[in-house]
């Protein structure tokens, strides 16, 4: 086997952690952001020439799925990447893409969705969004729908890994915690129509009253908030806490405060990452 491919990544933008209780979520896909790559004959080995801030945990992650699948083919798979790209993400469309390309009958999206520790929603909304551009909506269900060609602001991210972040259900207030599962999901869609509309400070607005809820859900300690709650008030910033990693989405019109705003969340520990300039 010889091939060389292309993976496209995208971006999840907000929804990640409720697409599994049949939410929306909403992603970007820009049509050149991803990992080129080579699959070979060879001794089965793994290279990742990729020099974003996770790269070490992108080539971890990648050897513990892959390893014992590419010496067994005894192949070679090369991975290059030039962008800035979030982790999750790009572990979901590199892992499925390889998997299905080396050994077609042993790709499954719940093993890989167990092997990654996230949700087999949260999986099928970047397969399928690897088949779209621009700002896409998902669904468990109803797939996808197109929305926008493009997405209209800069954005970065800020995180800490390993930590996780993780919504927690409620035994005992399931009734308290459905309604606050659907706010978010009201959010989510408020978002997507100020996204449509260029209107940043509806945005802004969204994102915060959708981190307050994230939190309340979750394990993440309430400095967390309290950071966010500082990133927000940023002027020209909108702040979502980060539904992959414990971390923070940033978002602005202008590239200067986007940077300003990055370079806050580096002196605080987190590591900081432009995604889209």
């Amino acid at each position: 086997m010889s091939k060389d491919l292309f993976v496209r990544v995208p971006i999840s933008i907000i929804g990640q952690s409720i697409a599994q209780y049949n939410y929306p979520m909403l992603l970007y896909v820009a049509r050149d952001k991803g990992f080129s790559g080579s699959i070979r004959p060879g001794t089965g080995s793994l290279k990742i020439e990729w020099l974003g801030p996770l790269a070490k945990h992108l080539k971890k992650r990648l050897s513990s799925v892959l390893s014992t699948c590419l010496i067994s083919s005894k192949i070679d798979v090369f991975i290059r990447g030039s962008e800035n790209l979030p982790l999750m993400d790009s572990l979901i469309a590199i892992l499925s893409t390889l998997l299905r390309e080396v050994d077609p009958k042993s790709f499954s999206i719940h093993r890989l969705s167990r092997r990654l520790a996230t949700s087999s929603a949260r999986v099928r909304a970047v397969l399928e969004g690897m088949r779209s551009e621009g700002l896409v909506a998902y669904r468990e269900g109803e797939g996808l729908a197109e929305l926008r060609r493009d997405f209209p602001w800069k954005m970065g991210l800020g995180i800490k890994v390993p930590f996780r972040f993780r919504v927690l259900g409620a035994e005992g207030l399931e009734e308290a915690f459905n309604v606050v599962l659907h706010a978010l999901g009201r959010v989510v869609i408020t978002v997507a129509r100020s996204i449509i509309d260029e209107d940043f400070e509806l945005f802004r607005k969204a994102l915060v009253t959708y981190s307050r809820l994230c939190v309340a859900l979750s394990e993440l300690p309430f400095s967390i908030l309290k950071v966010h709650e500082m990133l927000s008030s940023t002027k020209g910033v909108a702040c979502k806490v980060d539904e992959d990693f414990r971390g923070f989405v940033l978002f602005s019109e202008d590239r200067n405060a986007l940077d300003e705003c990055l370079r806050i969340v580096d002196s605080m520990g987190f590591q900081a990452i432009l995604l889209e300039g």
